[in-house]
């Protein structure tokens, strides 16, 4: 008897962002156990812990994976028949570099990215530049999820009061534009469309 997968994609999601990453011994290790099973993708959770390009306080201090180590990781997966998918935060969940005064000018307010601004615009950009160099992979799961305090802060004094899923579109559209430079599928999470919604 032979199983055979329905599924493009079978994969595991490891959350690289809270308490601790794994070591590149335990990553080899789960590649090698999942891929034993069958599965073709492993999805990596990364907020802020991963290398970006000319910025040094991302993910500082929080053991996070250089472009080095993302590139070993994807070539041994590579060599399992599996891809490694990046998650990363282009919106909210970010209160770890909002700590770092360089940071604070791209918040709106608390963890969420400051829409419309340049800057972010400028982070964002180099965030994908900084991954697709080290991944083969063209999916980059971009989050936008929970940022439920979304156009509150500097965006409403700046802007004045919006409807929040119109902001949440107009940023999901320029992220989508630098995307495409970088020619990825940018899944996200979809809690913020019905969430707005209501």
């Amino acid at each position: 008897m032979k199983d055979k997968c329905k599924f493009r994609r079978l994969g595991t999601m490891l959350d690289c962002s809270r308490n601790a990453t794994m070591n590149m011994t335990t990553m080899k290790r789960w590649i090698d156990l999942t891929s034993d099973m069958g599965y073709n993708a492993l999805y990596l959770y990364l907020e802020d812990t991963y290398e970006v390009d000319d910025n040094p306080y991302f993910g500082y201090m929080r053991g996070g994976y250089s472009q080095k180590e993302l590139k070993e990781i994807d070539d041994y997966a590579f060599a399992r028949n599996m891809e490694v998918i990046p998650c990363i935060q282009t919106l909210g969940h970010l209160n770890q570099i909002a700590k770092w005064p360089v940071y604070k000018k791209h918040m709106d307010m608390d963890e969420i990215l400051l829409v419309g601004d340049e800057a972010v615009y400028e982070l964002i950009d180099k965030m994908f530049a900084s991954l697709t160099k080290c991944l083969r992979t063209r999916t980059i799961h971009i989050g936008m999820d929970e940022a439920g305090k979304l156009g509150r802060g500097k965006y409403l004094d700046r802007n004045g009061k919006e409807n929040p899923t119109d902001i949440l579109l107009k940023h999901l559209n320029r992220v989508s534009e630098i995307g495409r430079k970088y020619d990825l599928q940018m899944p996200i999470w979809s809690d913020m469309f019905f969430s707005l919604a209501t």
